[in-house]
């Protein structure tokens, strides 16, 4: 039989390891930096964009949908829970087709999205007054309203005004300001 020093260090060991261990499988299993970063700025874009009364009629929730794969997990839900806009909740849907963008007023599309869907979800996005906004680096060229992106280790964005005025939304100058830069703005 093992001294009961030994036991302990040796337990005392194995714990540390599989603190460790299981400390890194939850990093890997939470959203980065970055991917926080990203569904805080996500959470506040409804203030700053004003919808046809038609997309608002009758609705107790104004809805930001996330096409899979979900980048944000917990962190999105999280930061609205609670927050509502001229009286209505923010709410997160989690859309595993991008068939299913009718009922959103923002529409995230992952760069990680197969190509096809990330197509299709700003084609059926693009049919009615939703705000789009991705991360890929293609997003405004594909149709896409609002590009997340890093520059010089801070998260950015553009804005394409132009395809919001197409899908009825009006972008508050206040966001405009803000972002890097603006493709379609009236002269």
């Amino acid at each position: 039989m093992e001294p009961l020093s030994a036991r302990v260090v040796r337990r005392t060991v194995l714990t540390t390891v599989l603190s460790i261990v299981c400390g890194l499988c939850t990093l890997h299993a939470q959203p980065s930096f970055e991917t926080r970063l990203k569904a805080a700025v996500l959470s506040k874009f409804p203030q700053f964009v004003e919808w046809p009364p038609a997309a608002l009629d009758g609705r107790t929730t104004i809805d930001i949908c996330v096409l899979s794969p979900d980048p944000f997990g917990a962190d999105l839900q999280a930061l609205v829970a609670g927050e509502t806009l001229n009286g209505r909740a923010i709410a997160v849907r989690h859309l595993a087709s991008e068939r299913d963008v009718a009922a959103c007023h923002v529409l995230f599309v992952p760069a990680e999205a197969p190509p096809a869907a990330r197509r299709a979800a700003l084609q059926n996005a693009g049919a009615q007054p939703t705000l789009t906004v991705g991360d890929d680096r293609r997003f405004l060229d594909d149709g896409g309203m609002v590009q997340l992106r890093q520059v010089n280790g801070r998260l950015r964005f553009d804005v394409n005004v132009a395809a919001a005025r197409r899908a009825g939304l009006r972008i508050s100058s206040q966001l405009l300001q803000l972002a890097l830069s603006v493709r379609g703005r009236a002269s």
